[in-house]
């Protein structure tokens, strides 16, 4: 009897080593298999995003309306590069320009001082004088003129027309450009009275001073001056 009870202690103690052993096995195995786990985590939260498409690694901010459909003016870039719908109109402090055009060059204006001159010829010109201060809308569609023209490709003295076209009475166009200290006039003095040419360069320097007159002409200050005394044939 105390044999059989030896041999079933040794039985135990047999299962319960193995038990222990499998234990030990288990927990080498956890311990293994938790820092290759933490490492495979850690590559794929980097490598992840560089595998998505471009604009797919981050979600939308709070406000930000470059994906939304609802409101499609949002969307929309304006002229000055701004992406909320509304046109920048601001002009650098610095810049200033003055015109001088119509029959005879007798109308001017210069955005320096404010002063529109309707025309010279007259027997009281001083009724013909105005003060206009441009808004940002109007100073930006004309700087908008001014940048698109060049002017710095332009001589300081130019006919449109290359020499092979004239008129009477003539026309004087003279367009200043000032930005800061650096100052650009272009001079077309007694040219043929009219707003077209044949040559590209020539049709754009008429087109921005055309463009220029027509902002000006149409402001309420220039309406209220008092009609042309003298007009030409």
């Amino acid at each position: 009897m105390r044999e059989i009870n030896e041999c079933t202690a040794e039985v135990f103690r047999r299962s319960e080593n193995r038990i222990k052993e499998r234990k030990r096995n288990r927990n080498r195995i956890l311990a293994m298999c938790i820092p290759l786990c933490l490492i495979i985590t850690i590559f794929s939260v980097a490598m992840i995003p560089g595998m998505l498409p471009a604009g797919m690694d981050s979600a939308p901010e709070a406000g930000n309306h470059s994906g939304d459909s609802g409101d499609p003016g949002n969307n929309m870039q304006d002229g000055n590069g701004d992406m909320d719908g509304a046109v920048n109109t601001d002009v650098p402090d610095n810049l200033s320009f003055s015109l001088t055009w119509n029959t005879y060059g007798i109308s001017s204006y210069d955005s320096a001082t404010g002063k529109l001159v309707k025309t010279t010829d007259a027997t009281n010109p001083e009724d013909y004088i105005t003060t206009l201060q441009l808004d940002g809308q109007q100073l930006f569609a004309i700087w908008e003129l001014l940048w698109e023209l060049d002017i710095e490709t332009y001589p300081d003295e130019y006919d449109p027309h290359g020499g092979e076209l004239s008129s009477d009475p003539s026309m004087t166009l003279i367009l200043t450009l000032r930005e800061g200290d650096k100052v650009k006039t272009v001079r077309a003095e007694d040219i043929a009275l009219t707003y077209e040419s044949d040559d590209p360069k020539g049709q754009k320097f008429l087109d921005t001073c055309k463009g220029i007159r027509d902002i000006l002409t149409a402001t309420e200050e220039w309406k209220a001056l008092p009609e042309y005394e003298f007009f030409y044939d």
